[in-house]
């Protein structure tokens, strides 16, 4: 596929990850887009409710158009979660449009499941369209699902590809670009399907908990832990549940690579995750499960014991 067209739709959400996306920068979205990398090119943005120029009756038209076929192959990258219809209509009226065609009203539903069908690949990006997210928090008025819910577990894009879910309340920029290079690269036969985990992500951007990876962990291998925010130590006892809770962002940053929440002295409060925002991540300042503390200290006593052992055999230089 030299050409591909990238159709971005939002449902219940914040525009969070879209703002996240402007801010990623190796690579940012204008590289991706300019062709400036090669890899890359070939990619147009056709339709994006926040960035592009078109408005009005203008920009629903591609939506329609998309349906019919005028901009395959396409990759669909949705964000925001999908709100119940059905429910809503009992009730006299609709939780989310999003334009409106010939006088009539488009819904973001609609709109999901006809693209779903001819989109050679789905990205779910940001909690909300990949587990419900906030909307989808109890008691969920208004019976939002992530995209994968809505569509069902086994479906199955024009590529054969599932539901991929980039999940992050916002993702970090540069962990969507990389995701949705990788997947275009395997439309094009340069990459295979990147392995994902058990909740559809890929496993090379949602690998490590942030804990293990996170700048204080030496000080929770030593118990030193923060009594309260501003102090420079492990925050697990104020509630971070980096144990629990798979994310890059500890490494990497948020933005050229500076930032991250443990990073700047604020918790983790484990967005990255299916249940977020309920338990275990609610209320944010509760502590992690006692489990995930449990674990950890038998493989901390565990390595060290090696440590010891390792450092009592001699070995040739």
């Amino acid at each position: 596929m030299d050409e591909i067209n990238i159709i971005w739709i939002q449902g219940q959400g914040c525009t969070g990850c879209t703002v996240s996306l402007t801010g990623g920068t190796h690579p940012s979205i204008v590289d991706v887009l300019t062709g400036f990398m090669p890899q890359l090119e070939g990619l147009k943005l056709v339709y994006h409710p926040t960035l592009m120029a078109t408005w009005g009756e203008e920009a629903s038209q591609v939506l329609a158009d998309a349906q019919e076929g005028k901009y395959d192959p396409f990759v669909l990258i949705v964000e925001g979660s999908v709100p119940d219809e059905k429910k809503a209509c009992r009730d006299g009226g609709y939780y989310c449009s999003i334009g409106d065609l010939n006088g009539e009203m488009i819904v973001f539903s609609d709109v999901l499941s006809k693209l779903s069908k001819r989109a050679g690949a789905i990205v779910a990006v940001g909690t909300c369209s990949s587990f419900g997210g906030i909307p989808h928090g109890k008691p969920n008025p208004t019976g939002a699902k992530s995209v994968l819910e809505f569509l069902g577990k086994d479906y199955k894009s024009a590529l054969g590809l599932p539901v991929i879910n980039i999940s992050g309340c916002p993702p970090q920029g540069e962990t969507i670009i990389e995701a949705l290079g990788h997947l275009v690269l395997t439309a094009r036969g340069a990459l295979p399907v990147p392995e994902l985990d058990e909740h559809n992500r890929p496993v090379f951007l949602y690998g490590p908990k942030a804990h293990e990876i996170c700048p204080r962990a030496g000080y929770f291998a030593e118990g030193k832990y923060s009594k309260e925010f501003g102090d420079a130590h492990c925050m697990g006892m104020l509630g971070c549940k980096g144990p629990i809770t798979h994310c890059l962002v500890p490494s990497r940053g948020f933005i050229e690579g500076v930032g991250g929440c443990t990073t700047v002295g604020g918790i983790c409060i484990g967005c990255t995750e299916p249940e977020f925002p309920d338990e275990p991540f609610a209320p944010f300042l509760k502590k992690a499960p006692a489990g995930a503390y449990a674990e950890e200290t038998i493989g901390d006593i565990k390595g060290k014991i090696s440590a010891i052992l390792g450092r009592l055999t001699s070995r040739k230089i």
